[in-house]
């Protein structure tokens, strides 16, 4: 029988009549020996049965608003286009945008409302400026040197000083009181060829405005501290001045070359440096050594640094657009998302009516599955945009409480901040946070467009710090590593070598060695 079985193929049958018929005590050990033999030739069924059970996971809508949120503010327009273009249910009202920041703006204003730029056309604002130009080219430079004779148009010069002007004075409008804007314009509108204006430009504008000369002389101020450094001086000694505040810390002026520039510029170009040596009671070396610094590192005509055929200083800031503008509020700040105030998404009136009313209308089956997705879709897409605009403003409010010292006061009063503690004030997770800022940008009240990614890095007020020490030394004995990082620990940063030659390559500065000046 067991042959027959082995014959057949079938093992198991013949294990199991071995097990039941020829062992002894059999009845000891059948049971175990059956259940085994049972299991082995059991047939196996599957089968759906419903069972209740909870599981994590993410729907579609979801996915959309992870998508939105991360997306950098050019790829999220071309989504929105793209979204317009394929889905018919979605209706987008695009308005006007500014140039700046690129905030939608209603037509027929003025300024833009979120950064604050002027909006008045180019061929009004080029009627005025021209105007102005016009009139400072017929009048006699204030500087002493005579006008070049290159042969060329001067209405050129006058188009060119027009496409400068458009930059500078959007980016003043930033720091200004709505009611000082005609005096902005004024003032940019009468810079010369080199960045200069007229000795008598706060008499003129005050008679030409009918302003106190107290107010135009407010703007100005604001004006010279503008980019290229010395814009708006009057003359050639003023704009080395501007230079030179700007280049040297507050801690460590350069008063010598304040005294040589103030009192002593026309025998230093004659290179009279002992008759100005007695006059500062100083070596002539120690003077020459002076005039070196000032030749190398200020330049007179602070307009010249840009390309005329640039279209304006502002696009250059410009080539990464905000996607939110801090601005002042009062003693305060207040933070606005750029693209809330640019795009209005809404459903078309007429697909909403039709999902809502489907099964009343009829339709084949075609029609109601057009409709429903296409519905859906863009409540989707219009939700997620909601929500990511909703994240960027609430994370833009907590970074303007933790770093309220930072916008006042800039880099140096820069605290130390993670995304997990911004996450934490929002009630956010740490990654939302993250989508919320990597790639953005941020329009300060100064005017200045940084990266979101500044709020928290804690080596922005060192950089700062190392950029001015670097900028400041003998170009014939450079500070070293070593040194500089002895000098940023007296400013209370506790930095070590390694670090500061680590941040010093990230700034694009070179080492010692090769800073060292070769005159």
């Amino acid at each position: 029988m067991v042959l027959a079985f082995w014959v057949a193929g079938d093992l198991q049958l013949a294990l199991f009549w071995c097990l039941h018929n020829i062992l002894p005590f059999g009845i000891v050990y059948r049971s175990d020996a059956e259940e085994r033999v049972k299991v082995a030739v059991m047939e196996v069924h599957i089968e759906q049965t419903p069972e209740p059970r909870q599981s994590i996971g993410i729907s579609h809508r979801q996915i959309v608003a992870v998508r939105l949120l991360q997306m950098p503010s050019q790829e999220l327009m071309g989504a929105i286009a793209y979204e317009r273009d394929i889905n018919p249910a979605i209706e987008l009202l695009e308005r006007e945008s500014c140039n700046y920041c690129g905030a939608g703006v209603d037509r027929g204003a003025h300024a833009c409302p979120l950064c604050g730029m002027s909006l008045l056309g180019k061929e009004s604002h080029q009627r005025d400026r021209e105007d102005y130009a016009l009139e400072r080219s017929l009048g006699t430079p204030t500087t002493g040197t005579p006008v070049e004779d290159d042969g060329s148009d001067p209405m050129v010069r006058v188009a060119g000083t027009t496409e400068r002007g458009d930059g500078l004075l959007q980016m003043l409008n930033l720091m200004i009181d709505e009611d000082e804007s005609e005096i902005a314009e004024y003032l940019v509108g009468n810079l010369d060829h080199h960045g200069y204006l007229v000795d008598s430009i706060i008499e003129d504008a005050a008679v030409e405005l009918s302003c106190p000369p107290e107010r135009i002389e407010h703007v100005l101020q604001l004006l010279q501290r503008l980019d290229p450094p010395g814009i708006g001086a009057r003359g050639a000694q003023e704009c080395l001045l501007i230079q030179l505040k700007r280049l040297a810390p507050a801690e460590k002026p350069r008063k010598l070359a304040e005294l040589l520039v103030k009192n002593h510029l026309p025998a230093l170009a004659f290179r009279r440096f002992r008759e100005v040596a007695h006059a500062v009671g100083r070596t002539p070396k120690t003077v020459e050594a002076e005039w070196r610094f000032i030749r190398e590192h200020l330049h007179p005509y602070p307009s010249h640094g840009f390309d005329p055929d640039c279209d304006e200083l502002v696009e250059v800031a410009a080539s990464v657009r905000p996607d939110v503008v801090i601005h002042r509020r009062g003693t305060g700040f207040e933070a606005e998302v750029v693209e809330q105030q640019r795009y209005d998404l809404h459903i078309h009136k007429g697909y909403q009516w039709a999902r809502q009313h489907m099964h009343e209308m009829g339709g084949s089956r075609d029609d109601q599955q057009h409709i429903r997705t296409y519905v859906d879709r863009a409540q989707s897409f219009i939700s997620a945009l909601k929500q990511r605009w909703d994240t960027m403003q609430r994370v833009s409010d907590a970074l303007i409480d933790l770093q309220r010292d930072f916008l006042a006061y800039g880099p140096r009063a820069l605290k130390p901040l993670t995304r997990a503690d911004v996450a934490k004030v929002v009630k956010l997770h740490e990654s939302t946070v993250s989508r919320a800022t990597d790639g953005k940008f941020v329009l300060l009240p100064t005017g200045q467009v940084i990266p979101f990614d500044n709020f928290f890095d804690p080596s922005l007020p060192v950089k700062q710090a190392l950029r001015q020490w670097v900028a400041t030394e003998n170009p014939k004995r450079p500070l070293s590593d070593e040194q500089l990082a002895r000098l940023l620990c007296q400013g209370g940063f506790e930095i070590a070598r390694r670090t500061v030659a680590k941040y010093r390559e990230e700034e694009g500065i070179l080492p010692s060695r090769l800073r060292r000046s070769r005159s």
